[in-house]
């Protein structure tokens, strides 16, 4: 039997290659008890891989003062993954090619991947949307993300939450993103809808999910939210990265670099019987940067999926 308790007191990993290593081997109905005392004990411990703990200020309303992860890089290149709307728990994720998407980062070397909302697909959306889903219940949708979204050695999923995610919390009050970081100690929760991660103190990037439909032109939606940050109490941010459109696109806009992020759920009966396509892919995305902390270069790179996995879901422990 493998005793953790014993690899937890020589162990030099950090919380999340830790977890990550000897998930499997953690085992028994009291895993998610024994996964939060490990994430306990390792913090009490500061073990980390980075010389110095990223700062957080910590606001639960995220619509003007939001999240904010401060890195304090000193590299001089960075490299992260970026991504939306994998809608775990509905018929049209496509968990294989997140998967593909992972092992990818992975081989690359990429520590830190950047999610844009929707990590879940929700329940009752609108009339009819629970046959959409092959799971029912909080419960069971967030079982499904803990056991079934990727996990990859030495990764950090860095997300917030969007209005499929919403759907609990609108139902019975309850924030999936605080109980998926509760369970994954490869998982930070960033809060809802809005976060800003500052790579160095001159460059930063917002992580965005709006809640306003699709549109009849490709950038229109990045358009107007970039000029809306004009008039509003939003400071303009290096990168912006949109959720929620299922729309891949890069556009420099006002000065800012503009990423719709994607999504990794096929076509639906509701958005094709609305007329509206979607992308399915991610972004991997190389900073370069001065020995001041400016970007210099922004090098995006397209991870795209054509043909989607019919009936995904069943391919994973069903």
């Amino acid at each position: 039997m493998f005793d953790w308790k014993k690899e937890l007191a020589v162990s030099k990993l950090s919380p999340s290659e830790f977890v990550t290593k000897y998930y499997n081997e953690i085992e028994g109905p009291n895993r998610d008890a024994k996964l939060k005392r490990v994430k306990r004990i390792l913090g009490k411990l500061n073990r980390s891989t980075r010389t110095e703990e990223p700062k957080r200020e910590i606001i639960y309303e995220n619509l003007y003062n939001p999240t904010t992860l401060n890195l304090n890089s000193t590299a001089k290149q960075i490299t992260f993954g970026l991504i939306s709307d994998t809608h775990f728990n509905s018929k049209y994720c496509q968990i294989t090619y997140l998967n593909q998407y992972y092992d990818l980062c992975k081989e690359l070397g990429i520590k830190d991947i950047y999610h844009a909302g929707d990590i879940d697909d929700g329940e009752n959306m609108r009339p009819g949307h629970v046959y959409e889903n092959y799971t029912q219940g909080a419960d069971d949708h967030i079982i499904e993300i803990i056991k079934n979204y990727p996990m990859r050695e030495g990764i950090t999923t860095h997300f917030i939450t969007g209005n499929h995610d919403a759907a609990f919390r609108k139902h019975c009050g309850l924030d999936i993103g605080y109980q998926l970081a509760s369970r994954r100690l490869d998982f930070d929760y960033l809060g809802r809808d809005l976060a800003v991660i500052n790579f160095t103190p001159k460059v930063s990037m917002m992580l965005k999910h709006p809640w306003s439909g699709s549109s009849y032109a490709l950038s229109y939606r990045p358009q107007k939210i970039v000029e809306a940050m004009e008039t509003s109490m939003e400071k303009k941010p290096t990168i912006l990265a949109i959720g929620h459109f299922h729309k891949f696109e890069y556009l420099f806009y006002h000065g800012i670099h503009c990423f719709q992020t994607g999504c990794f759920q096929s076509a639906t009966p509701f958005t094709i019987g609305k007329g509206i396509s979607v992308a399915m892919g991610g972004w991997i995305i190389t900073l370069d940067l001065d020995s001041e902390g400016n970007l210099l270069s922004i090098t995006p790179k397209a991870v795209t999926f054509i043909d989607p996995v019919v009936e995904d879901y069943k391919n994973y422990n069903r």
